[in-house]
């Protein structure tokens, strides 16, 4: 006998209903999780941003910045860019900033 085979049998009929329904309900939503933004697409990679933080400061404050609540200041720190979030909106503002950039070009500060 298997290790799958074993698996099934201890946990007999039941369990496996429960299991594939919680693996369907996983299934649905990661194929239908929206974006934080509607309509909102990035013009250039990560990678790109990492060398014209600039462009990615005037493209944050130009574009994505005007769709989020809390954003109180932004500006360029070494190799970062520096955005300060009031502390009501920080969780939801730094995490639809980050699904869109990565993690790594930002310092995100609570005011």
């Amino acid at each position: 006998m298997t290790a799958g085979q074993q698996f099934v049998k201890m946990l007999k009929p039941v369990g496996c209903i429960i299991f594939l329904l919680i693996f369907a309900g996983f299934l649905y939503i990661c194929f239908t999780a929206k974006a934080p933004i509607e309509g909102y697409v990035i013009p250039h990679d990560s990678q790109y941003y990492a060398e014209h933080l600039d462009e990615l400061e005037n493209e944050l404050e130009t574009n994505l910045f005007p769709k989020l609540e809390g954003v109180e200041d932004c500006y360029v720190t070494g190799d970062k860019l520096t955005i300060i979030i009031d502390s009501e909106s920080f969780e939801q503002t730094s995490s639809a900033i980050t699904h869109y950039y990565g993690e790594n070009l930002f310092i995100i500060e609570k005011e």
